[in-house]
């Protein structure tokens, strides 16, 4: 990144840093929320958490049509509304009094969420950046400042709720957004120009599908499948073999952590990296955490797990923006990313709820057992995976 020109840089690590941001205060608030909010409006945990599950519906919902508009070069536009609803939402979160303000709040939150985090952040710098080596390694500064939110945010509103209420913490937040909504205005979207913007007819919304489209969607899937299911089991893993709760906890906040060796890997390589390095090894480290996890008998060994699960779901981040260009042309991107988010943002939002039912019903390292088997079973999809348009012999993709 270096040979790249000093305004872009700046604005790339200035969109890694809103990223961050914008995953602390929009998406991983809700867990430090969760109970004082249970609390104060008196609803059940499960009333609250259907808030935020109403919330991730709504964003993998949007997902496609997003994608489709930020095909058409209206990232810019689509920041502004996605600050502006993310505000009306934590307000409406602040102030309110019952579940239906509530949940109306975490709606407006879970559709800011489709215009804000990583695919259209994604959508900017691959269209932003020319290159290919220094597209990737863009892309890389962005998650390893993004995959930092949870590790700054969850302790920092922590102790913002502890020291005053949740209330307070969430119209800090509408005050955090309004300084993202400025730093994006001002110096990130106007250095990230639009370079690939298709000129297309008027398409209808619901093409068929390409190929290798419903590949990627049963590989990313399967890993959001089992990013959730070990974050919503961990602990209580963790606390059924004999560890304190405060040791959980700090394993599983590690999980943030543990995913970002693998991007500063890519962001300070040298030379190009092969497609292919982004589709089997990806899968292999979460799959090989995954039964790390389970098999092993120590908070340690436990830990070691989950830091090589990280470092795989890290890279899966990257994979799916690189391979969905690399395999559909720039122009189109965004309209097939949002298809493969859509399903991933459906799986996020089921998984606690199915991870944890199973896990009542077979035990739960019977289930993290199974899904790292899932992901095993990916491997040969991936493998046949073609590493380039060209050889995937699709046509109208060559563009860039």
């Amino acid at each position: 990144m270096n040979s790249m020109p000093v305004a872009l840089r700046r604005a790339i690590w200035l969109l890694g840093l809103c990223q961050c941001v914008l995953w602390g205060v929009l998406y991983y608030s809700f867990s430090v929320l969760l109970m004082p909010m249970e609390t104060s409006l008196g609803l059940s945990r499960m009333a609250v958490a259907g808030a935020f599950s109403v919330g991730l519906g709504a964003m993998a919902a949007a997902a496609p049509a997003i994608g489709r508009w930020l095909d058409a070069g209206h990232a810019a536009n689509l920041t502004r509304l996605g600050v502006g609803l993310a505000i009306l939402g934590l307000l409406l979160v602040a102030l309110a009094q019952g579940a239906a303000m509530l949940y109306l709040g975490w709606l407006s939150i879970g559709i800011a969420m489709a215009m804000l985090l990583y695919e259209p952040a994604f959508a900017l710098v691959i269209r932003a950046v020319t290159d290919e080596g220094h597209r990737l390694k863009a892309l890389a500064a962005v998650t390893v400042l993004g995959g930092l939110a949870s590790t700054v945010f969850l302790p920092l509103l922590a102790a913002i709720v502890e020291r005053w209420s949740w209330r307070i913490a969430v119209l800090a937040c509408v005050g955090v957004m309004m300084l993202i909504a400025w730093t994006m205005e001002r110096y990130v979207v106007p250095a990230l120009p639009a370079a690939h913007v298709a000129e297309r007819k008027e398409e209808s919304a619901r093409l068929p599908w390409p190929p290798y489209l419903a590949t990627l969607v049963a590989i990313f899937a399967s890993g959001t499948l089992a990013s959730m299911a070990l974050t919503t089991l961990l602990i209580p893993l963790l606390i059924e073999r004999g560890a304190s709760a405060p040791v959980a906890a700090f394993v599983l906040a590690a999980l943030g952590l543990a995913q970002v060796p693998g991007r500063m890997w890519l962001l300070r390589g040298r030379g190009r990296v092969s497609p292919g390095a982004m589709k089997m090894p990806p899968i292999a480290l979460q799959a090989i955490g995954l039964l790390g996890v389970v098999f092993a008998r120590s908070p340690e060994w436990v830990a070691a797990g989950v830091a090589v699960f990280g470092l795989g779901a890290g890279l899966q981040t990257l994979a799916r923006p690189w391979l969905v260009q690399t395999l559909y042309g720039v122009a189109d991107s965004g309209r097939w990313n949002g298809e493969v988010a859509r399903v991933q943002g459906f799986a996020r939002a089921a998984a606690p709820v199915a991870a944890a039912g199973a896990a009542w019903l077979v035990g739960t390292s019977f289930v993290l057992a199974g899904i790292g088997g899932l992901l095993a079973l990916t491997l040969p999809l991936a493998r046949r995976l073609p590493t380039s348009a060209a050889q995937s012999r699709l046509p109208g993709t060559g563009r860039t």
